[in-house]
């Protein structure tokens, strides 16, 4: 089983956006029995919704975070992953900076797609901020594709 953890600050935008994405890839990829996702946040404190923006930006690509719940990260979750991506390179430096022996399996999402970047923090924004996020996510989450599913063992 590859165990990947999708990190930001809140885990109420971004990592659940890119959580729901990821397992309707993996879904539509079969391996569901093979990849196992989830996400957390660096500051995630308390049992708080998805935010209705990311809520709606998953409704229309047929994606539903109601159900989702944040979660802080903890060091069990750091732990068990298999891969951690974060949303920036400040997430990346803190899991690192707390967690040294994680280093050498977080990157930021951008990085393991083979690109340089953020993804930036939608909070706050409009409804068009957390599409365009939402949008970003999606390529970068296509990029990795491949690289799940061999990690998975699925090489087609």
């Amino acid at each position: 089983m590859v165990r990947v953890l999708l990190v930001c600050t809140g885990n109420t935008c971004r990592s659940p956006m890119a959580e729901a994405m990821l397992k309707a890839r993996v879904s539509a990829g079969g391996l569901e029995d093979k990849v196992l996702v989830l996400s957390a946040g660096l500051a995630a404190y308390g049992d708080y919704p998805s935010s209705p923006h990311a809520q709606a930006a998953m409704a229309k690509r047929g994606l539903d975070l109601t159900a989702h719940r944040s979660r802080q990260l903890q060091p069990e979750l750091v732990k068990a992953a298999d891969i951690i991506l974060t949303m920036t390179a400040a997430h990346k430096r803190a899991i690192a900076a707390a967690a040294p022996e994680a280093a050498g399996k977080v990157y930021t999402l951008a990085e393991y797609a083979g690109v340089e970047g953020d993804v930036a923090d939608p909070f706050g924004g409009s409804r068009e901020l957390y599409d365009a996020c939402a949008a970003e996510m999606e390529r970068l989450i296509e990029k990795i594709w491949q690289r799940i599913a061999q990690l998975a063992g699925k090489s087609d």
